[in-house]
């Protein structure tokens, strides 16, 4: 991967500058953002992206509200398919005046003296990428675009019309059958 901050300068946020209180950033999400990342996955995007910061002299809280669409191609026939984005992330920052290293858990992020900005671009690309389902396909989809010709050629490698019987299940089989 790219040093994927680098060309994504739009999604920082020089904290030091900002006053206590709340602030709201908002982005966008493009096929170009997902470029950066070097993922091949996503075709296309269009997700809009509300982060709410709210400052205060020792801690920030973030939230990260994610709403649009992407397009992914189909995991069975490889057609291009488009999956509604809805998801949300939180991210908690504390100050701390000394600090020997950046120190990072699943709930919040240490942040030192040194530090005066963050970058939200990895935050964004992950919670996406978290809000796909595993299996990307058109089977929850009222119009089913699949490609028939991809999906017959998948039977005819997989053999799936061929049915193959092993002897040894008949004598199992008929095991069943006595009680």
């Amino acid at each position: 991967m790219k040093d994927a901050v680098l060309g994504l300068e739009e999604f920082d946020i020089e904290f030091v500058k900002l006053k206590d209180g709340v602030h709201e950033f908002n982005y966008r999400l493009e096929k170009k953002f997902f470029e950066v990342f070097e993922n091949e996955d996503v075709l296309t995007s269009d997700i809009i992206v509300k982060a709410i910061l709210e400052k205060s002299s020792h801690l920030m809280n973030l939230n990260l509200e994610l709403v649009g669409k992407v397009d992914v191609s189909c995991d069975r026939c490889l057609v291009p398919l488009s999956i509604k984005v809805e998801a949300s992330h939180h991210v908690l920052y504390k100050m701390l005046p000394e600090i020997e290293e950046k120190q990072e858990h699943d709930d919040w992020v240490v942040l030192t003296q040194q530090d005066y900005k963050i970058n939200l671009a990895q935050d964004c690309y992950e919670t996406t990428l978290l809000s796909l389902p595993m299996m990307r396909n058109c089977d929850d989809m009222v119009i089913k675009p699949c490609n028939l010709q991809m999906l017959a050629k998948l039977n005819d490698l997989s053999g799936a019309d061929e049915e193959k019987f092993d002897p040894r299940w008949d004598k199992l089989k008929e095991l069943f059958k006595k009680k």
